[in-house]
């Protein structure tokens, strides 16, 4: 407790709470949900409890599966709702699923079909936020929509406005909640490159940096009591802090090319990784002379990332070094352990286990420990191209490929096998 209990019935009220056994949030609950890229902190982790730590020969109970059409945009998923993007044979769609069958409950178009040699279709994933869904189109037109039926609220073509390109494969980018604002690097000149719109009308509200849209999603942090949003960007390889009014809080130049998240290791520093033979670096942020101020913390050639993002448990980085699974201790970045075979896969962290996603649809679960790769379960979840990060939602977890889309229940197993 954090203060004193000064009444008595209180404390026995407080007393027989904190003796009752933890309940888990369930399918529908809006405490579990995965309400944009990466979970509720945009970090890869969930708070949920109460799951497998291991999974029978059949793996997890399948709950549903269903076609879903090409894209790699991830599942966002709000009240017992799913959110995700794709395409069809000429234009890219926003789709609404119910989360415990997978039905259709709306489907919207929002532009033409973005094809492309790796895979064609969406790949930004949707951000829920109270009765709005909002939506990133691979050529960079931005789309509020009602989370009920799926009509739209506002659009606004971000590459016509700031005066922005695509990128080569097409804009990746999720975009950022920020109290009222929606933010995004959608590129372009004249201190037009990031953009923070009011969320409710789609007007802009201010504009920073210059330069090209990049890969990396943003992510908010607070360090030293301070507010900020932290952008790694891919063209000019800067990570970029800014504050909620739009003003440069600090700047730390790196290396051009990152398409993975920035990572927070609290209290005050930043983990960044990039493929192509870059690695990564971990700076820490601190006050100068009432000014903040940038310095690295170790960088490192072990830990490359592609356009998988990686995630912190208890201080280890556990993530992607192109195609090998690593874990990495977040205070020096030295290996701790190694594990191949997922090709370039991706994972979340939930309970103390890391549930992991390979290249090609091979779902496996393992202790989130830097002592070894200890794995407590594994199957053949999807067969097509897999590389969409796992959805965690009231221990329902949900999958992706070009083509298919399905549900687990993590709670249960055995049940799964005619299904996978």
């Amino acid at each position: 407790m954090t203060r004193r209990m000064r009444i008595t019935g209180g404390f026995v009220v407080a007393l027989l709470m904190a003796c009752l056994p933890s309940v888990a949030p369930a399918a529908g609950d809006a405490n579990a949900d995965w309400p944009q890229y990466r979970g509720p902190q945009r970090n890869g982790s969930s708070p949920e409890t109460g799951l497998l730590k291991r999974w029978p020969e059949a793996g997890p109970s399948l709950l549903w599966r269903r076609k879903i059409g090409d894209g790699f945009s991830s599942i966002a998923v709000a009240r017992n709702r799913l959110f995700t993007m794709s395409a069809d044979s000429d234009k890219e769609s926003a789709v609404c699923l119910k989360a415990d069958t997978g039905e259709e409950i709306w489907k919207t178009p929002l532009g033409p079909r973005f094809v492309e040699e790796f895979g064609d279709g969406p790949r930004s994933t949707p951000v829920v936020d109270g009765d709005l869904v909002f939506n990133l189109t691979s050529y960079g037109a931005l789309h509020a929509l009602r989370t009920s039926d799926g009509s739209k609220v506002w659009d606004v073509d971000l590459m016509q406005a700031f005066g922005g390109h695509p990128p080569g494969r097409g804009v990746g980018s999720t975009p950022l909640v920020h109290g009222d604002l929606l933010i995004v690097e959608g590129g372009g000149t004249e201190g037009k490159a990031i953009q923070a719109l009011d969320k409710r009308t789609g007007k802009t509200m201010w504009t920073s940096q210059s330069g090209p849209a990049g890969y990396a999603s943003g992510i908010t942090v607070t360090i030293d009591g301070v507010q900020q949003d932290i952008f790694l960007r891919t063209g000019t390889g800067e990570i970029v802090s800014l504050l909620p009014s739009g003003e440069l809080n600090w700047k730390h130049a790196w290396i051009p090319g990152a398409i993975a998240m920035p990572l927070f290791v609290p209290p005050n520093r930043i983990f960044a990784s990039a493929a192509a033979d870059v690695g990564s670096i971990l700076i820490e942020v601190s006050a100068k002379d009432g000014k903040p101020s940038t310095r690295e913390v170790w960088s490192s050639r072990g830990m490359k990332n592609h356009f998988s993002s990686s995630l912190l448990v208890d201080g280890y980085i556990y993530g992607f070094d192109n195609a090998s699974l690593k874990c990495i201790a977040a205070s020096n970045g030295e290996m701790k352990w190694v594990q191949r075979g997922f090709g370039k896969g991706s994972l979340i962290a939930a309970d103390g286990m890391l549930i992991i996603l390979s290249d090609q649809g091979v779902l496996a679960l393992a202790e989130a420990t830097p002592d070894g790769y200890r794995e407590h379960g594994r199957l053949q979840a999807l067969t097509g191209k897999t590389w969409t990060s796992p959805t965690l939602s009231g221990g329902h977890l949900y999958l992706r490929d070009q083509d298919e889309i399905l549900g687990l229940d993590l709670r249960s197993g055995g049940a799964a096998g005619s299904g996978l």
